[in-house]
């Protein structure tokens, strides 16, 4: 009777107190890998959404200055072949524009002082022109523009008449950056998500 008493009452053995730490640990660092994956999925919509954000506003300010960017006004002529192709590069907090109009390009890096209307004063008024160049600087700025917000991007501004729409002009806001994800299954670690940054494109039409 005292043997039996005494096999009843044995504990647990080596064995299965080490199995058990294996199971707890894969268990653990499943719930790891899923944290890891929240915080890359959150940073990674997050991105996405002010990347959003920058194209409308950018299309915004096209709105506001449609006589700018509709393509009526002498700065630039759509039916003789003068498009629009401004890149705006973000690169160490500053955002570097190069393209064509070349009179834009040049203009974007220093804005003139001017206003809207000139009641009396020797300030110049703004034409359409100066209206874009500051649009686009302060759109590039490194507070609240896409410099202070997306680092290492390129952006293309496009734009030019759609023969398939009356000639009416159509530009296109493409932004390009890079974004560092986790893998969530085998078949993204072997494409090298966890290790690789990859390439998103966004694209927003406008018509101004």
């Amino acid at each position: 009777m005292r043997a039996k008493a005494h096999a009843a009452s044995r504990g647990f053995s080596l064995v299965e107190v080490m199995i058990a730490l294996i199971v707890i640990c894969v268990g653990l660092l499943g719930i790891a890998k899923l944290e890891a994956l929240m915080l890359s999925n959150t940073g990674t919509s997050r991105l996405r959404s002010l990347v959003a954000l920058q194209a409308a506003s950018l299309a915004a300010s096209m709105h506001a200055d449609r006589n700018y960017w509709d393509g009526t006004s002498s700065y630039w002529n759509p039916t003789s072949g003068g498009n629009i192709a401004i890149t705006a590069t973000e690169s160490a907090g500053t955002t570097t524009f190069t393209g064509n109009p070349s009179a834009l390009q040049a203009e974007i890096s220093s804005p003139p002082t001017c206003q809207e209307s000139t009641p009396g004063t020797s300030v110049t008024a703004c034409t359409a022109q100066d209206m874009a160049a500051y649009d686009l600087s302060q759109w590039g700025g490194a507070t609240s523009g896409i410099a202070g917000v997306l680092k290492n991007s390129t952006t293309t501004i496009g734009c030019a008449p759609n023969a398939a729409a009356n000639n009416v002009v159509t530009c296109t806001i493409t932004i390009q950056w890079n974004e560092n994800t986790v893998a969530a299954n085998a078949q993204e670690q072997a494409a090298g998500a966890p290790t690789s940054f990859q390439n998103q494109t966004y694209t927003l039409v406008v018509q101004p």
